[in-house]
């Protein structure tokens, strides 16, 4: 039951980033990915068979990018801009409505009704899955490598000939998985800096929810 509810949250995370991204895209005056038949619902048009099966592993994994046109836009610098970083406002959007809905159920259900029910449990670890990987994909996503879209966001303020942003693209091949490795790998008390940000995050609304609540 957990993996299922736990590869329900994944979907989400992922399909509604996709589709975020190819919306603006539209917006911005690119059809590329509704013309693919992207902006749909569909898990099937979305999901990458090694990014799913990563994270199902390791925590952390990507769906098929969305085909984008970044010289359709109508204003490059500010379409590129906001295509880049819609995926990982859904994200954050959807990791404060799960950290609301996790917080409410573990304070005004308690653990001792969870346990006791099975569709308690699924829908609480429902919650607790789709904040933890919300979370987890937000700040993947904003690292300023190649391919991801903290990269593409900062190609909007830098020049063509930048360095740094020839190097990110030139290596990519080698400078992801160093990355990843990084994120993943344990350190002190045996958690990565990945879990070490998206802790420290989840902590933050929890806390907030504490106060309103």
């Amino acid at each position: 039951m957990l993996v299922f509810v736990f590869l329900l949250a994944i979907l989400i995370a992922l399909v509604l980033h996709e589709i975020a991204h190819g919306w603006v895209a539209l917006k911005c005056g690119d059809p590329s990915a509704k013309l693919a038949r992207r902006l749909s619902l569909n898990p099937a048009r979305h999901l990458d068979p090694i990014g799913a099966l990563c994270f199902v592993i390791a925590g952390l994994g990507w769906a098929k990018p969305v085909p984008v046109n970044p010289f359709n836009y109508r204003n490059f610098k500010r379409g590129n801009f906001l295509v880049s970083i819609a995926g990982i406002v859904v994200n954050l959007i959807l990791g404060i409505i799960f950290s609301l809905c996790f917080f409410l159920m573990d304070t005004y259900v308690g653990w001792a009704a969870v346990s006791a029910n099975v569709g308690l449990f699924a829908v609480y670890y429902f919650f607790y899955f789709g904040l933890v990987i919300n979370i987890a994909l937000m700040i993947f996503n904003l690292l300023p490598v190649f391919p991801l879209d903290g990269y593409n966001m900062l190609v909007s303020f830098t020049k063509p000939n930048n360095g740094y942003m020839n190097f990110m693209r030139r290596n990519s091949m080698f400078m992801l998985p160093i990355v990843l490795i990084v994120l993943l790998i344990p350190i002190i008390g045996g958690q990565s800096l990945l879990g070490y940000a998206r802790n420290g995050i989840i902590d933050g609304f929890l806390w907030f929810w504490g106060l309103m609540f």
